[in-house]
């Protein structure tokens, strides 16, 4: 950390004020809105990766599909109380951002260079928001689908040149002393798996923590110790595979589970923060897979009505949802006369069993068209036709090539092929420069309405906690350095035929 000391001022007084949470509690609304100086003693941040407007619209169609009803986001929007807003999220160095940087502008109110977590280019450490938040007495709780070390819950803790520098973050969040840590990512913490051979899990026992890894653990976990749940050594699976093993159903909890939990532990404090990320969203749409893309969707919504209900039973908790980037830009094209076919490709995706990332293996061994037909059925629900399974075969090895460069990837000539049976096209494999939305409610809402810049959120979370403190900033670089692209996946971890 750098050495200057940080000064601020310390919370006090801090006002309870009611926030809406549905038309049952309306009086609670119309007292937030009339007083636009209200504080929260909770706030929680959460974040859909990835997602873009493509992917929420889709992820709504599908909900609606699947359970007959859209998305809670929606609901949320359009409840008295709500405030919505558009938000830049470019990084220091692109107007396309990965999510260390997107991350770092809401955990360090700067922008950074992407690949890079609070520092800048000329190596100064910027304070993060969850320090502040420790010294202004805020409990902190972290909660992700992905690896618990990865960009977004660590753009709030950690200091970084790297993002990959996924070892030095995970004992960060033990020297930070981050109360709730639920997610995946467990390898960064074995003593066999890290490069130092430190055991970090003993580590993180023996400073008190309470430290499981099944769902049944985190459920019967005492709540007088943190927590540190790691459910699989890397991410946590797909939804849509997690459904196709019951092994992992019961053993790998649901981002919503996990939200519920953090939130039974957190709700104790007098105030607390917590990050809550869907991170697979964008992982599926990396590899253009649209029906594991809206399953991630579905299950981050059932997070956000987790926080719906927290909020409506404690109106002092601001809630915001948002993203970080838009993610290969999914749509639902215009098909058959009138368009009329569009809907009846899409309603296909139910049929989806398996993710691209889980038949990836199989894919690639695939000596036919008979035999990547076969894949597909079984994986999609959908027949390919034996034209396009041959063209398929040639792009995973490697012997057909798009006319995009950038789609020349086995994944993306996937999702392209798909799209001929549930009518979804994607504009790339990486992340898109897209403004994202924001909605937000609660006390303390009125401050993010509008169009908002990155680095907003960060002051406007130190104003609501009663904290004044600036970090230092870096004047905006040409297009330069790293591209989004090369920063969310330099080490190729989750590119499926790499």
């Amino acid at each position: 950390m750098s050495g200057n000391r940080r000064t601020f001022l310390k919370q006090s007084g801090l006002a309870v004020a009611s926030a809406l949470g549905f038309p049952s509690v309306v009086c609670s609304a119309k007292e937030a809105v009339q007083k636009p100086d209200a504080l929260p003693r909770h706030i929680i941040h959460l974040v859909a990766d990835g997602m873009s407007m493509g992917t929420l619209t889709l992820g709504d169609a599908f909900a609606r599909l699947h359970r007959q009803r859209g998305l809670r986001l929606f609901d949320l929007q359009q409840t008295a109380g709500a405030v919505t807003a558009l938000v830049n999220m470019r990084s220091l160095n692109s107007v396309v951002t990965d999510s260390a940087a997107a991350s770092s502008s809401w955990g360090s109110g700067s922008r950074v260079v992407n690949g890079v977590l609070n520092q800048l280019p000329d190596g100064v450490d910027l304070y993060p928001l969850y320090q502040l938040f420790k010294e202004a007495s805020w409990k902190r709780g972290l909660v992700t689908t992905t690896e618990i070390t990865h960009a977004t819950p660590a753009g709030f803790v950690a200091n970084c040149s790297s993002r990959g520098s996924a070892e030095d973050i995970a004992r960060q969040y033990l020297e930070r002393q981050v109360q709730v840590l639920l997610g995946g990512g467990r390898k960064f913490f074995e003593a066999d798996k890290r490069k130092d051979n430190s055991d970090l899990l003993k580590a993180f026992r023996d400073a008190g923590y309470a430290v499981f890894q099944q769902a049944a653990e985190m459920e019967s976990a005492s709540l007088d110790r943190p927590w540190l749940g790691v459910f699989a050594s890397g991410h946590l699976p797909y939804t849509l595979d997690q459904y196709a093993d019951p092994k992992l159903l019961t053993s790998v909890p649901t981002l919503a589970a996990m939200t519920k939990r953090a939130l039974k532990w957190l709700e104790r404090s007098d105030h607390f923060i917590l990050q809550v990320e869907g991170g697979r969203v964008d992982h599926a749409a990396h590899n253009c897979d649209i029906a594991a893309a809206v399953r991630e969707m579905v299950a981050f919504d059932e997070a956000v009505e987790v926080c719906i209900e927290f909020q409506r039973r404690v109106p002092e908790t601001l809630l915001v949802v948002t993203t970080d980037h838009g993610t290969s830009n999914p749509g639902l094209v215009g098909l058959g006369r009138s368009y009329s076919d569009s809907l009846k490709l899409f309603s296909q995706v139910l049929r989806a069993q398996r993710s691209f990332e889980a038949i990836a293996d199989t894919l690639k061994s695939a000596s036919s068209a008979a035999d990547v037909r076969k894949i597909l059925l079984e994986a999609t629900g959908c027949e390919v036709s034996e034209t396009k399974a041959a063209l398929l075969i040639e792009s995973v090895n490697g012997k057909r090539k798009s006319l995009f460069d950038h789609m020349n990837s086995a994944a993306a000539q996937l999702g392209q092929l798909m799209a001929n049976y549930v009518g979804v096209g994607w504009t790339g494999t990486s992340h898109t420069a897209d403004y994202v939305p924001l909605v937000a409610i609660g006390p303390g809402a009125a401050r993010f309405r509008g169009f908002l810049q990155n680095t907003d959120v960060f002051q406007n979370y130190l104003a609501l906690a009663g904290i004044e403190y600036r970090n230092p900033t870096a004047p905006l670089m040409s297009e330069c350095g790293p591209s989004a692209d090369e920063a969310e996946f330099g080490d190729k971890e989750t590119e499926m035929f790499a």
